[in-house]
C-alpha cells in the first residue's frame, strides 16, 4: 500500500491539474475507502488507486 501511495505521488507530480480524491466501494463485508490520485498527462486522464 505504501509503495502505491509513493507511486501515486510521483505520477501526479508529473501531471497537469493534479488532484487527490477518495474512492469508495460497498460490498458484503462493508464499506472500503481508498485514496485516488489523478491528473492529465499529455491530454490524457490518468488515475492511480492503490
Amino acid at each position: 500500500m505504501k509503495r502505491m501511495m509513493i507511486l501515486g505521488f510521483l505520477v501526479v507530480a508529473g501531471c497537469e491539474n493534479p488532484s487527490l480524491g477518495i474512492g469508495t466501494s460497498i460490498n458484503s463485508s462493508g464499506v472500503s475507502v481508498s485514496p485516488v490520485f489523478s491528473g492529465n498527462v499529455g491530454g490524457v486522464g490518468v488515475a492511480v488507486a492503490p
